[in-house]
């Protein structure tokens, strides 16, 4: 039994839609840089990491009370 999923990351976007959403592209703000997204990647990991554990204890717990 799963507690949460991620969804993939980066999604999957036409080039189109990426341009338009990129603040650089409309004189915004520069994009993200690439410390940046190594650091959302990194935060995913943990996250992913965090909900791995949270998954194993949960079936644990289910066993335990099965055999209760």
């Amino acid at each position: 039994m799963h507690i949460a999923e991620i969804i993939p990351f980066p999604h999957q976007l036409s080039n189109i839609s990426v341009d338009a959403c990129e603040p650089q592209a409309v004189g915004g703000p520069s994009a993200a840089t690439d410390t940046d997204i190594d650091q959302m990647l990194q935060a995913r990991a943990r996250i992913r990491k965090v909900l791995d554990e949270l998954d194993r204890l949960n079936g644990e717990l289910s066993q335990l009370i099965v055999e209760g």
